[in-house]
């Protein structure tokens, strides 16, 4: 009877500890799923803070920095109520997309409280949740709904002189001198890294040219190749063209140099700039010429392009997020 007494007693303490094993995994497995959950919304509530922080901010770049770091932290703040100032920084190393100052980096840091994890500690009773976000603005190496006229890139308006959009300019296409014209009119279908290799523009009609003036050209289009120049008695369309697009900005390929190769010419593309018609001032044999003004664009239906500079940025942005 005492070695029973003895056996039903280890059993007792046997299931006391194995009582209390079980609460504890069972404690666990609800601080794994209500307090991981709680943290898990809470890390992705502040990195969707810090990613509207980092695409607010990188549109001041490259212009100003101390804009970019107050917009940045203002969006942050306003979409996550309660959180302390993000560090906000400019990655200047030259790894693309970043190179100079258009980049902007977000570190938003806060903490989020525990509840059952308490239990195990004080170290659970605020847990700390991190984000971080790198936002790029860059020149798009690739364009969509483009329209078929090219403009010289000395009479384009560059990002580093602010006050030259909206000042009204007119642009000029003289078929007899294409070296000299401001703007030219060009075949979307047909691009090459070799000067002369689209050879003559002569199949593209003028109700082609009309419908990519009106709707853009439906694929993406590569800068830094050379499109062949569309000359030839293509007039009452494409004026039809203008008109209909009068007041809507326009993207209009960006040339820096003129190839020929006999009577068919060809226009380097380097960039992307958006225009603004407000009058076709002349479209005929006699003359072309068209009046307007250069606007400012931002998108970011596009991948990130290239950085920056002086030689192709002309106003047209891509913003997006890159980290």
């Amino acid at each position: 009877m005492r070695r029973l007494r003895r056996r039903l007693g280890a059993e007792r303490g046997q299931a006391i500890v194995f009582v209390v094993g079980t609460m504890v995994c069972l404690i666990g497995m609800g601080a794994l799923v209500i307090d991981g959950g709680s943290w898990w919304r809470a890390h992705r509530h502040l990195q969707t803070a810090a990613d509207a922080a980092a695409l607010a901010g990188v549109q001041e770049l490259p212009a100003s920095t101390s804009n970019a770091q107050s917009v940045a932290i203002n969006y942050a703040q306003q979409n996550y109520a309660g959180l302390p100032s993000p560090s906000v920084t400019f990655p200047s190393s030259p790894n693309p997309p970043c190179g100079g100052t258009n980049c902007v980096d977000v570190v938003a840091q806060t903490t989020a409280p525990g509840f059952l994890a308490r239990i195990y500690g004080l170290a659970f009773n605020n847990v700390t949740v991190r984000a971080h976000a790198r936002a790029a603005v860059t020149v798009p190496a690739f364009m969509k709904n483009v329209a078929p006229v090219a403009v010289k890139n000395t009479v384009a308006c560059a990002a580093t002189s602010p006050s030259c959009y909206g000042r009204t300019v007119s642009l000029a296409f003289n078929e007899s001198n294409v070296s000299s014209s401001t703007i030219g009119l060009i075949n979307l279908t047909c691009h090459s890294t070799v000067s002369t290799a689209c050879g003559s523009s002569s199949g593209i009609g003028g109700s082609q040219l009309k419908d990519w003036i009106e709707s853009g050209y439906p694929d993406a289009l590569p800068a830094g190749q050379w499109y062949g120049v569309k000359t030839g008695e293509t007039v009452g369309p494409v004026k039809q063209g203008f008109n209909d697009r009068l007041g809507v900005p326009l993207f209009f390929p960006v040339f820096d140099t003129v190839a020929n190769n006999g009577p068919n010419y060809f226009f380097h593309v380097i960039g992307w700039a958006a225009f603004v018609i407000t009058n076709v001032d002349a479209w005929g044999p006699q003359g072309r010429q068209l009046t307007g003004h250069f606007v400012t664009y931002t998108t970011s239906d596009l991948p990130a392009g290239l950085p920056a500079d002086g030689s192709n940025d002309f106003g047209v942005h891509v913003i997006s997020l890159v980290q």
